[in-house]
């Protein structure tokens, strides 16, 4: 049976609670190969509050946290690129482009945490479509209600 006062097993303990443990203490001790009368009795109390425990699983979750708000910086650019890349096609009245647009914000304000809802309540109207665009709306409504069925 794995044992607290052994680096090793501390040390995987903290990433595999991290990692694929999935945030769970049962199961964690389950994959590190502790026995189900241990981890199912005793045991989660003796090794989740040993003091060398909880100290691998503040650094490891200090660097998880990391990691994440780097990918998430990483994602974010990647989101403002592709929206200026949208915004010439978008503004001069593209659907495609207004839809991509439109779901990246959305992305963006879902993964800052600025996700909101607006409700329009003036009388501001959209602007017309010249025939070009209508066609292409007409064409592109037609697909979704053809699949649809």
């Amino acid at each position: 049976m794995p044992s607290i006062k052994d680096k090793s097993t501390v040390e995987a303990i903290a990433r595999i609670y991290y990692g694929e443990g999935k945030r769970n203490k049962t199961e964690t001790l389950k994959i590190v190969g502790y026995k189900p009368s241990y981890y199912k009795t005793r045991g989660l109390g003796v090794v989740y509050s040993n003091v060398r425990v909880k100290e691998a699983m503040k650094a490891v979750e200090a660097e998880t946290m990391e990691k994440h708000e780097h990918n998430q910086e990483i994602a974010i650019n990647l989101l403002k690129s592709d929206y200026a890349r949208l915004c010439p096609a978008a503004d001069g009245g593209n659907i495609q482009a207004i839809q991509a647009r439109t779901a990246i914000v959305r992305e963006l304000n879902a993964i800052t945490g600025q996700h909101s809802t607006t409700i329009i309540t003036d009388d501001v109207q959209a602007r017309a479509l010249d025939a070009k665009q209508q066609a292409e709306a007409d064409r592109i409504a037609g697909i979704r209600l053809s699949g649809a069925g």
